[in-house]
């Protein structure tokens, strides 16, 4: 089989060599696609990545399942029950400051309330209520009476008139109450910002000059300035949703002028703890905040990636009605109390475990993942990148040519290493609260898998067409097949069988071609050629090659047969009748007739490609090969048309007949062989022989030394078969040596040509 040199300069030559290695073109995709990743982690988004991947984070999520709280934080809930029980809690700011006295007297560490209270309270249109408020501060005496009446009533609607003041109160002797403030970038989607000074119990302390915040606040919803005046701090509520419309982070700072805004979640942590403002901190530059002694690690986009704990009603949760009725303080002592409003349908986000999570408990998440110190860390890109290019070369691996898997194992392989990269990515997050890649690997393993395998089964359809095209002249169609279903044997290098080799050639060849015009010598070749070759074939052997007028036919490789020596010697008598009836056609070029000789050898050899990696031949070698051949040159010396060595004709079937002609020492040997004339088989015959006992007798004879009796028997075997030249040959050969055979005489023919 020939092979061609691989040209890397040619596009053809380096698709074929991709084709030819699966595991490399597996290991290109995976380096381009670790590249990719690397790039978008870094920047450039992939939109459909970015959204997989934060789907497979919520999916991580839901493999993990819920997880307790640290139970340091409390909602107060506006919920359906106090709608139903205490309205006034909700619509009247007098009611509010009555359940902040109520939070207060619980004696809770830090109250943080996720309501903005933008626009002043007004039950009564402005005008009126400002009368009515003008008229009872002049602090005229109530009589009795009607006009007493009058005064007292309108007295009382000047209290309810007080509702922004009272909850003002409330929050300043409270002491410990953080007010929300909503920051955008979208100017339109809010109102201007106040004076910052006014604004200052929202800032953080310190601030990285070098890497201020990513988000600047253009607009805004803040609290009325009593009430601002009044918390002892205040921190943002703005949430982002993905494209996905799902909430995952809370923004870390926003900037205001020069000044850097906290989260409420960071301020409630900060007021439990006691903390001053100076000890805050936002470190943009290290990508991470500052409360106190706690270090909190923050997204690409500086924000806290939110440890969610589970769904709805994860966290205690109090109605506010139970809570102005004192029945909660228990509850509420030492927490973080988080006041907001859960009634059905109001404030509600996406998030991993549930679609409609009240506004308030994700900031009750944020704070506890504060508090327990496990917020989500994203890997870096080189990390991810690293993943994805080992997961992609693992899958390489699997296509190895070392490795000889099967389809379905390599599809085992790939699907193996897809539960690989989502076991480590479910690990690093149950773990380690890392967010790994996952989308990343899985990509580089399937488009690495699914082109290794395009590629295996192209590169096994290319490898079977030459193959088909290769060998089509060499065997026959059946046992081409069967070598197409199983190559693998033809790999460079060889392997060592136990096989049968065929050699033929024309006798007087030389003295043929001397009277021929090449042309006329090529088309007898042809003639002569083509029905040998496809007796060769028809026995499932390999055409090794043509050797000029020489066939050399291989049996039992490249497909595996354990009959192979009766292949070989069904060829032979087949080719011997096939020079029969190819005789009449030959003197068309002026040949009478032509006559073969035939040497066949079974034995050890080794088989396979041999030369270098860029051309090759599929052939046999070695010492039983070397006697074959031999043994067809021998067919000159002893005029018969078959001879065979000892491995054939041990190997025979029963149905062929042999004639032990010597004992040889040939060219290239040290030791002696026999070698026997094939007779007949159960396709035919080549030559019949009278008296054959005395045949044997005689070489016994011969072997011993006994020259007088191997000279009778052989006399007597030449009266029944005068036509034979073996027996002359070894009459003449006994003529030669006299009477008596000389001490070292141990039967053997040595001859030095091949």
């Amino acid at each position: 089989m020939r092979g061609a040199p691989a040209s890397p300069s040619r596009p053809g030559a380096r698709r074929r060599a991709l084709l030819r290695s699966p595991a490399l073109l597996a290991g290109l995709l995976s380096v381009a696609i670790a590249l990719l990743c690397g790039l978008e982690r870094a920047g450039w988004r992939v939109r459909w990545v970015d959204a997989l991947e934060r789907a497979s984070l919520d999916q991580r999520f839901r493999w993990r399942g819920p997880v307790p709280t640290t139970g340091e934080v409390v909602i107060v809930a506006i919920d359906d029950a106090t709608l139903e029980r205490r309205p006034e809690l909700y619509q009247r700011r007098a009611g509010t400051a009555a359940l902040v006295r109520a939070l207060a007297a619980a004696r809770p560490a830090a109250i943080g309330i996720d309501q903005v209270y933008v626009d002043p309270e007004e039950l009564l249109s402005p005008e009126l209520g400002a009368r009515i408020k003008g008229h009872v501060e002049k602090d005229m005496p109530v009589g009795a009476g009607p006009e007493g009446q009058a005064e007292a009533l309108l007295r009382e609607v000047a209290r309810e008139l007080t509702g922004d003041a009272e909850l003002a109160s409330a929050v300043a002797a409270a002491g410990n109450v953080a007010l929300a403030i909503h920051l955008t970038q979208e100017s339109g989607d809010g109102r201007p910002l106040p004076d910052p000074a006014t604004l200052r119990h929202g800032r953080y302390g310190q601030q990285d000059a070098r890497s201020p915040p990513i988000r600047i606040a253009e607009a805004g919803l803040v609290s009325l300035p009593e009430l601002v005046a009044r918390a002892r701090a205040l921190g943002g509520i703005t949430v982002e949703e993905d494209p996905g419309r799902a909430v995952r982070t809370i923004p870390a700072a926003w900037r205001v002028g020069d000044a850097a805004y906290a989260p409420l979640s960071v301020q409630l942590v900060a007021l439990r703890e006691g903390l001053g403002r100076a000890e805050l901190a936002f470190l943009g530059g290290e990508a991470s905040l500052q409360i106190g002694a706690r270090r909190v690690p923050l997204g690409a986009d500086e924000a806290v990636v939110l440890n969610f704990r589970g769904g709805p009603g994860t966290f205690p949760t109090v109605s506010a009605a139970d809570v102005v009725e004192g029945r909660a303080d228990a509850l509420l002592r030492g927490k973080i109390v988080l006041l907001g409003v859960t009634y059905f349908g109001h404030d509600v986000v996406r998030t991993p475990f549930a679609g409609d999570l009240p506004g308030v408990e994700l900031q009750a998440t944020a704070v506890d993942t504060i508090l327990a110190g496990d917020p989500l860390v994203r890997s870096s890109a080189l990390t991810d990148a690293l993943v994805t290019l080992i997961s992609g070369l693992l899958v390489s691996l699997l296509f190895a040519a070392a490795l000889r898997a099967g389809p379905l194992a390599r599809i085992a392989g790939v699907l193996a290493v897809i539960g690989l990269d989502v076991a480590a990515a479910a690990l690093a997050f149950t773990r380690m609260h890392l967010w790994l890649a996952l989308v990343w690997p899985l990509l580089a393993a399937v488009v690495a898998g699914s082109a290794a395998l395009a590629a295996a089964y192209a590169g096994e359809a290319l490898q079977r067409a030459r193959l088909r095209r290769t060998f089509s002249s060499y065997l026959g169609a059946e046992v081409l097949d069967e070598l197409l279903a199983d190559p693998k044997a033809l790999g460079l290098g060889g392997a060592r069988r136990e096989l049968t080799v065929l050699f033929s050639d024309i006798r007087d060849f030389t003295g043929v071609a001397e009277r021929l015009s090449p042309e006329d010598l090529v088309a007898l070749l042809n003639t002569f050629l083509t029905p040998m070759t496809q007796e060769v074939m028809a026995r499932a052997g390999y055409l090794d090659k043509y050797i000029g007028d020489a066939v050399m036919a291989v049996y039992g490789a490249p497909v595996a047969r354990a009959d192979h020596a009766a292949r070989g010697l069904a060829t032979a008598l087949a080719m011997h009748a096939a020079l029969a009836r190819l005789q009449p056609s030959l003197r068309q070029f002026g040949v009478e007739a032509l006559q073969i000789g035939v040497g066949i050898n079974t034995g050890d050899m080794v088989v396979g490609n041999m030369g270098s990696a860029d051309r090759f031949d599929y052939t046999v070698c070695g010492d039983a090969v070397n006697l074959a051949s031999r043994l067809e040159g021998l067919t000159k010396t002893y005029g018969v048309f078959c001879l065979v060595g000892a491995g054939t004709r041990a190997a025979a079937p029963p149905s062929y007949r042999f004639r032990e002609v010597d004992l040889v020492r040939v060219k290239g040997k040290g030791r002696p062989v026999a070698i026997f004339e094939l007779l007949a088989g159960p396709d035919g015959a080549v030559a019949e022989y009278a008296a054959l006992d005395r045949w044997s007798a005689a070489l016994t004879a011969f072997r011993a030394g006994d020259f007088a009796a191997a000279r009778a028997h052989w006399q007597a075997f030449a009266a029944e078969n005068p036509d034979d030249p073996v027996v002359r040959l070894h009459l003449g050969r006994l003529e030669g040596l006299g009477e008596a055979a000389p001490p070292d005489w141990d039967g053997v023919a040595v001859f030095h040509h091949k």
